[in-house]
């Protein structure tokens, strides 16, 4: 588990895997160079916890891989600090993977959640299809646009593919799906079960500057596609890839094309695009309204990206404002939602007390083995 500077959050976190069912379990935690009293937390209210301290930061992947290099199970969870499990979703995993046929990654289930006032909001659960190919796989990692049914946070990884395969800390975005796209060259398969249950925080505010720059995030994006338009090209399903590659790089350029950081990565990004086949601009993602589409499709090639960018601003100022992604969220209205909204109740009720803190975890583990 990576952090830095979310002492509560993980907090709540840490409390979520120790009521894991799983007994045989190391817990490692790599401090990215926090400010806020984490090594001090940690120390007094979880000291079985095995901590790895950067005395600089460098980034979630980096932390990883210091976590990984630290363990010394069989198999690897990686867990975001901000975000919580069902205290079954390890022994879920396990009994699903071991399960599998050979060279399987197994990828459960996941829901977004948030904590509005005193009620639990929740998405839908989200899991991937059971027999999907490796290439549909590697596709839905690279459509810029596409529904997202796989993260890093839903696998339970062998130990010995990191080996072979480390997470790129050269990537601050995308960093999971390239994660996931490797181990799939290296040979394994993912296989989708609708089994175990992670639930993803979905914050308020922008997640990686309180400013909302969300400049790295996209520089970090065209690294991304840059990187995987080299890994793919001389592949036999070649082919299959290209139309994915080609929105990737050309959302890139899109959105790089307004920004001084960006300018740098903006020729390799055109003669990736043009090695996959491209040609003329296009506005991605697509609208679907034809009109609407062949309207931005003619001012990004006559007038280039600066018109683009004009007619882009004009639309929003002219648009209401719409409901952002935290208000599609709905209260619980299943068993199985209340029973998830329970669980991340009690972890969310985690006071700054080691008494408090024990209290909690104690109850979360006899409720779970009910």
């Amino acid at each position: 588990m990576p952090t830095r500077n979310r002492v509560s959050l993980l907090r709540r976190a840490l409390a979520g895997v120790q009521a894991q069912t799983v007994w045989d379990k190391e817990i490692v935690v790599v401090d990215d160079a926090s400010t806020d009293g984490t090594i001090a937390m940690l120390a007094n209210e979880f000291p079985h916890v095995k901590v790895v301290h950067h005395r600089f930061s460098r980034g979630a992947s980096a932390a990883r891989n210091s976590g990984v290099a630290a363990a010394t199970g069989d198999w690897i969870f990686f867990h975001d600090d901000d975000d919580l499990m069902h205290p079954s979703h390890l022994a879920d995993l396990l009994a699903a993977t071991l399960a599998a046929p050979p060279n399987s990654l197994v990828a459960g289930r996941s829901r977004d959640f948030a904590v509005v006032g005193d009620e639990v909001v929740l998405g839908a659960p989200v899991w991937t299809a059971a027999d999907r190919s490796d290439t549909d796989t590697l596709i839905q990692f690279l459509d810029p646009n596409g529904p997202r049914t796989i993260t890093h946070t839903t696998i339970l990884w062998p130990r010995h593919l990191f080996d072979r395969v480390k997470w790129d800390d050269t990537l601050s975005f995308y960093e999971d799906f390239d994660l996931c796209g490797r181990a799939i060259l290296a040979g394994l398969h993912m296989r989708g079960r609708e089994v175990g249950m992670y639930y993803i925080r979905v914050h308020a505010g922008p997640r990686l500057s309180a400013a909302g720059d969300d400049t790295a995030q996209l520089v970090s994006s065209a690294r991304y596609w840059l990187k995987w338009a080299a890994l793919l090209h001389h592949r036999l399903e070649h082919r299959a890839y290209a139309q994915v590659l080609r929105d990737g790089l050309m959302d890139c350029r899109i959105r790089l094309s307004n920004r001084p950081a960006g300018q740098a990565h903006m020729p390799q990004l055109e003669a990736a695009f043009r090695q996959w086949g491209g040609g003329r601009l296009y506005v991605t993602p697509r609208p679907r309204n034809r009109l609407k589409r062949a309207i931005g499709n003619a001012v990004v090639n006559f007038g280039g990206f600066p018109a683009l960018h004009r007619l882009l601003g004009l639309v929003d100022s002219l648009r209401r404002t719409g409901k952002s992604y935290l208000d599609t969220l709905q209260a619980p209205a299943t068993r199985t939602d209340s029973q998830d909204a329970a669980h991340i109740r009690y972890y969310e009720a985690l006071s700054g007390s080691q008494t408090d803190a024990g209290r909690t975890r104690a109850t979360m583990a006899s409720r779970a083995n009910r």
